[in-house]
């Protein structure tokens, strides 16, 4: 096979590597490509359908981990013997209905992840610059644009880096994506060519699924009251740290001063050794002075600083940063069919206007007052029962981790929770090896409104009893 005619839609909301994954997997079912037939390679595909290699690499990748192809050393990728797949049928129409909560059944206290407050959304701001954005006859909103992102943004995102957070740089070494996810899809391409990632334990759960498509190995650190334990991380001979240091998730727990300085030691000592710093919901601390970037520490760039404006803003805006080490910059600028350009040009343009102005500091300001109080209100009211539960990591961000003390399971609590319709996340969901039987759930406020704070915290407590 020379080529492959399929449409990618790269303004659909799906990633592309998806798209491009379900298409291969519809045509080995229906039988359009057969057994044994040779697929095209990463780059004469990502020449013909205008994608990055590492976005092909991806959709091989999930295709193999499924069986759907196989490779062969140094001859390619080829479709497998289907008939073998337990999933594999004839060709047919597949009705499938959206799963979708009842009034009845629908979980009425949310304690959800990734919420923010919608009330308090500057809506009328984002609808000027909107407008601004498609009155005005603005040429270059309508082009491809630079793929490293617009460079208003990266000057207002380094100019912000820097007085926020201590963060050096400058706009040449801001990159623009569209998730955390994609940010470090890229970040892994430009590494050095051997690498393996220790990360946290517990963590976000897609950062180790992204390492795993990309066929990168991994394995985890657990995280302690202080952060990640940096002893161990001498002890192997791994060269990349994924950490969350100012607000660990989902823990809360931030790294001191002196791991911090441990840490940044282990990555001078060798140049292929980096450390990714996910300054996960940073720009909300509560209680102390606010705590620099571990980036602000680094003499020696081996920081790569990785955020976005989900929580500070919205997550619809789909806008991650990161800032790159100077040579990994120039790596980056240099590297041809590279991941980039993802972020629509008027959503890029209405978040530098929204910076330039000086609104987004007064709207974190007003938000971070208003973030405090929600989780005052919810601290206030668990702290009265302290035989059955105890909060901790509350002092950042828009979570805290809840202990259940009163001697229930986990399941035990899951299944209270579900019967009086909490929706709440266990911790044990982000932690990837065993830990303390003590049942721990993460709870998010920032989407709960002001008025339903008290009856959310009610219900959990009555939950408990």
């Amino acid at each position: 096979m020379e080529m492959l005619m399929f449409h990618i839609d790269k303004s659909h909301k799906q990633p592309i590597y998806m798209q491009l994954y379900e298409k291969i997997r519809n045509s080995i079912i229906n039988g359009q490509l057969q057994e044994g037939e040779k697929l095209p390679s990463k780059r004469l595909l990502g020449d013909y359908l205008s994608i990055s290699q590492t976005t092909i690499e991806n959709a091989y990748a999930q295709l193999m981990d499924e069986g759907y192809i196989y490779s062969k050393q140094r001859s390619g990728f080829f479709v497998s013997d289907i008939d073998t797949l337990p999933l594999t049928t004839t060709q047919r129409e597949i009705n499938i209905t959206p799963i979708s909560y009842t009034e009845a059944s629908a979980p009425r206290y949310a304690f959800q992840l990734g919420a923010i407050d919608k009330a308090h959304f500057p809506f009328e701001l984002f609808r000027k610059y909107a407008k601004e954005a498609f009155d005005t006859l603005q040429h270059t909103l309508i082009e491809a644009g630079d793929q490293q992102g617009d460079f208003t943004l990266r000057q207002q995102i380094s100019h912000y880096l820097f007085h926020s957070r201590g963060v050096q740089s400058t706009p040449e070494q801001v990159i623009i994506a569209s998730s955390t996810e994609q940010l470090l899809s890229i970040i892994t391409d430009l590494l050095p060519e051997q690498h393996t990632f220790m990360l946290e334990d517990p963590i976000y759960p897609q950062v180790p699924q992204l390492l795993s498509r990309k066929h990168i190995p991994y394995h985890f650190i657990p995280v302690q009251q202080d952060g990640i334990q940096v002893e161990q991380i001498a002890q192997y001979d791994d060269n990349i740290v994924y950490i969350t240091p100012s607000h660990q998730f989902p823990t809360g727990v931030t790294m001191n001063l002196q791991n911090r300085i441990k840490l940044l030691k282990w990555a001078s000592a060798h140049p292929e050794r980096y450390i990714i710093e996910d300054d996960y919901d940073s720009e909300f601390r509560y209680e102390g002075k606010p705590i620099p970037a571990l980036q602000s520490l680094d003499k020696a760039e081996r920081v790569i600083y990785v955020s976005t404006f989900s929580k500070s803003i919205a997550p619809s805006i789909r806008i991650a940063y990161a800032v790159l080490p100077i040579q990994l910059a120039k790596q980056y600028q240099q590297t041809i069919n590279i991941e980039g350009g993802t972020v629509p040009r008027h959503t890029q343009y209405m978040v530098s206007r929204f910076m330039e102005s000086n609104q987004f500091e007064r709207h974190l300001n007003r938000m971070r007052k208003i973030y405090r109080q929600k989780r005052d209100v919810l601290l206030d009211y668990l702290s009265q029962y302290p035989d059955l539960c105890q909060i901790s990591g509350a002092q950042t961000g828009m979570h805290f981790v809840v202990t259940i003390v009163n001697g229930l399971s986990e399941q035990e609590c899951i299944q209270r929770f579900k019967a009086h319709a909490i929706d709440i996340q266990p911790l044990s969901h982000y932690r990837f090896h065993a830990d303390n039987p003590t049942p721990r759930f993460v709870l998010g406020f920032g989407g709960i409104e002001d008025s339903q704070l008290a009856n959310h915290a009610e219900q959990l407590i009555h939950a408990l009893q």
